[in-house]
């Protein structure tokens, strides 16, 4: 298996097998366990000290998710992501985070919740030359979203909706340009949810997720290309 970090600290009343699924899932967003790689029940045992049933729930969790996949003779295995995968994702996540953003702006006068939506842009403009603490500081940024919109199934539909995707891998593979262009998106939106501008916080949101989606088909379309030479090569 690929060398990767120790896993986080235990969440308060976390079972083990949701340690085991938040540790790797964070494997796979962060390119520790790659597309396509196997996961082997007995190694993932022996990596985290634990029994092969809580492992193996994990694993089938995970792959209803969409992050693992059952493949003839190999077992589980890293799910490849595909041009499709992406596009078919991407436009139930315009629907679903739009709605989000909308909602977010709506209730936007509620508690602290501008005061925090404030301090997560301030964290996005203070990281973004440090890729791993940028990609976590944006899913908090989303997840404050969520939060905000107060609808538990949405939060739970967008969170499988973005499990799915390898996040860290494609922010390090999208380029500078579109990381950059992304902030500035992400402004747009944090500006419309604090103006409470439900409708305009919607159509950014959608809007940015459009632009995301086109960076990331670009990345599977290339990488999907080297192989295609090597076997013409062959």
């Amino acid at each position: 298996m690929t060398q990767k970090s120790e896993p986080a600290n235990d969440e308060p009343g976390e079972t083990i097998v949701e340690h085991l699924i938040r540790s790797i899932r964070d494997a796979i967003r962060e390119g520790q366990f790659v597309q396509g790689q196997r996961l082997v029940v007995m190694d993932v045992c022996k990596e985290f000290g634990v029994s092969a049933g809580p492992v193996r729930e994990a694993i089938r969790r995970l792959a209803g998710e969409g992050m693992l996949e059952f493949v003839p003779h190999r077992g589980a295995v890293v799910k490849v992501i595909t041009e499709r995968d992406v596009r078919e994702t991407f436009q139930v996540r315009e629907a679903v985070e739009g709605y989000a953003a909308r909602l977010a702006a709506e209730n936007i006068h509620r508690g602290d919740y501008a005061k925090r939506l404030r301090a997560c842009r301030d964290q996005l403009h203070a990281t973004i030359d440090n890729l791993p603490e940028q990609t976590r500081i944006r899913q908090l940024f989303h997840d404050l979203l969520y939060e905000f919109a107060g609808n538990d199934v949405l939060r739970e539909t967008a969170t499988r909706l973005t499990s799915a995707l390898y996040r860290n891998q494609f922010n390090k593979a999208v380029g500078a340009e579109r990381f950059h262009q992304s902030l500035r998106e992400h402004d747009e939106i944090i500006e419309a949810v604090l103006s409470g501008s439900a409708a305009l916080a919607e159509r950014c949101m959608r809007q940015h997720l459009r632009n995301g989606a086109e960076a990331v088909c670009e990345v599977v379309q290339t990488a999907s290309a080297v192989p295609d030479k090597k076997k013409k090569r062959g």
